[in-house]
């Protein structure tokens, strides 16, 4: 599967992988946050960003209601401080536009390892949208932008950069 189909199958099952993304580590029945133990133990070891951004973002408890399926959030005053602000942060890219070269991505603390699930929490990930097309890559990636806070708690998305620089 190329890439442009995978970005694409992404994008249309967003939605639903975001569901797969729980409020806190917690370790349950061999499981932490619905993912076996032994291949999160895995995961950790492999890059992750240490851009004090996601420190901040860690800090914001994210919460998830079985009944209605929605994720919400609890953001501290520091994160709502840097509303509007603009942020440097690292990560990986995770396209969502459906293009080799994408302006419309997630930028996630911690290396995918699933093309159809964001990794980590929703607190370590952010939606990104650039002016300017970047190639896609496996490599960290650094973004600067104006931070936006958001509650879209059906994807379990809460934060937002547009107009992002990319590097």
């Amino acid at each position: 599967m190329n890439r442009v189909a995978i970005s694409l199958a992404l994008l249309l099952t967003l939605p639903f992988i975001t569901a797969a993304m729980t409020k806190q580590v917690k370790q349950v029945s061999g499981l932490i946050d619905g993912q076996p133990i032994e291949e999160r133990r895995l995961q950790d070891q492999l890059p992750q960003s240490h851009s004090a951004v996601w420190t901040e973002f860690a800090k914001c408890k994210v919460g998830y209601n079985n009944d209605s399926g929605m994720y919400s959030i609890n953001v501290t005053p520091e994160v709502k401080s840097l509303s509007g602000s603009t942020i440097t942060v690292s990560g990986f890219v995770m396209p969502l536009d459906g293009s080799d070269h994408t302006k419309h991505f997630l930028l996630t603390r911690r290396t995918p390892v699933c093309m159809f699930c964001p990794p980590g929490e929703p607190n370590e990930v952010v939606e990104v949208l650039s002016p300017h097309a970047i190639p896609w890559t496996d490599k960290m990636v650094t973004v600067t932008g104006p931070l936006s806070l958001i509650n879209n708690g059906e994807k379990g998305m809460f934060f937002k950069v547009s107009d992002a620089e990319v590097k």
